[in-house]
């Protein structure tokens, strides 16, 4: 009689949370947590919250964590305020909540680290500490952008200000994966984002990267060239590729304008009593605004091109967009191939030598 032996269970995937340094307290991470746990506690292995034990036992408490087995709390002494330099808290605060996260990565104890603090330290620590995969000069940061009928990713959104070619083809790559994973896309279609449409546009950066993206069109990458501000919302393309300076201003502005245009129909619907009533009679509409375009809905920045999953979300986030964010890292530790993109980067810097062309 043939005995068949159980199959080897898959490991579910360990999240490390930097639970100090956002702009509303442990409070609203916690909270957070919480309700990603409400929907996605099936998908975790384990939870580990990182800062001071004797501010954070307490509100796990209040929130009906302190009996939850996926909950784990790591003490650690300091945090990094927003305003400090990146290479001052790598000297001066070891013990930070953030790095004491990325740590967990670096150990393997966890997969991926969540943190709303300090872009700049974030950063600096991850890569430091997990390092680049091969091939990989410089991590980028994306971003997913919703629109009317569609969402598109963005990279990079403030990793790397100053780019150069090599780090531009890389991002495309970079980018391209991710929209596997997060939108489902097969193929992402990938465009650069320029001043015009037409063959020569843009200043010597972005025809060089033009240039070279044509040649891995195909086998490599679904390119499909140049882009402009016009087309991004007109689902043209499905990553938006760009230096880290022009894409932190497109990012800021992009939610700026979301949310000025939210308490602008606010005061307007509000001048009079027949408005009052048109608002009323239009909530249906609002609603289906406000979920499709809440920058809630896609927080978590990727810090991507490295060796362990870490994610940034803004300073302000509160619960809902914490428990969005666990639930993205949840989505690319399931589908995102690290190995296959290690290959395509090495196949790109050999096919393009962009190792000599930097």
């Amino acid at each position: 009689m043939q005995v068949s032996l159980p199959s080897k269970q898959k490991q579910l995937p360990k999240l490390a949370v930097d639970v100090m340094g956002a702009d509303f307290g442990p409070q609203q991470i916690i909270a957070g947590v919480r309700l990603a746990l409400e929907t996605n506690a099936s998908r975790i292995g384990r939870l580990f919250l990182v800062g001071d034990e004797n501010i954070l036992n307490p509100i796990v408490q209040a929130e009906g964590l302190s009996r939850e087995s996926l909950i784990e709390v790591v003490h650690a002494s300091q945090v990094i305020a927003m305003d400090e330099k990146p290479l001052q808290t790598l000297k001066q605060k070891k013990d930070a909540s953030m790095f004491r996260a990325i740590d967990l990565v670096k150990q393997g104890a966890a997969q991926s680290v969540l943190s709303c603090g300090n872009t700049g330290s974030l950063m600096a620590g991850s890569t430091l500490k997990l390092r680049t995969i091969p091939g990989v000069e410089r991590p980028a940061l994306a971003s997913i952008i919703p629109t009317r009928t569609h969402q598109f990713v963005l990279i990079d959104v403030g990793a790397n200000p100053n780019s150069t070619v090599k780090h531009l083809v890389h991002n495309a790559i970079l980018g391209a994966y991710f929209a596997k994973a997060v939108l489902g896309k097969k193929a992402p279609r990938v465009g650069l984002l320029t001043i015009g449409t037409e063959e020569g546009k843009g200043n010597e950066l972005v025809q060089q990267t033009h240039d070279c993206l044509k040649q891995l069109n195909g086998e490599y990458l679904n390119y499909s060239g140049l882009i402009e501000g016009f087309d991004l919302f007109e689902d043209c393309v499905d990553v938006v590729v760009c230096g880290g300076f022009v894409g932190n201003i497109l990012l800021k502005t992009c939610e700026s304008l979301f949310l000025n245009l939210k308490e602008f129909l606010k005061q307007e619907f509000e001048r009079t009593y027949l408005r009052k009533l048109g608002a009323t009679l239009a909530s249906g509409v609002f609603k289906s605004m406000r979920k499709q375009f809440s920058p809630d809905k896609f927080s978590g920045a990727p810090l991507l091109g490295l060796n362990g999953w870490v994610f940034k979300s803004h300073g302000s986030s509160k619960a809902e967009a914490i428990a969005s964010a666990l639930n993205m890292s949840l989505n690319c530790l399931e589908l995102y191939d690290l190995q296959a993109i290690s290959s395509a980067i090495e196949m790109a810097n050999s096919l393009l030598n962009l190792d000599e062309k930097g």
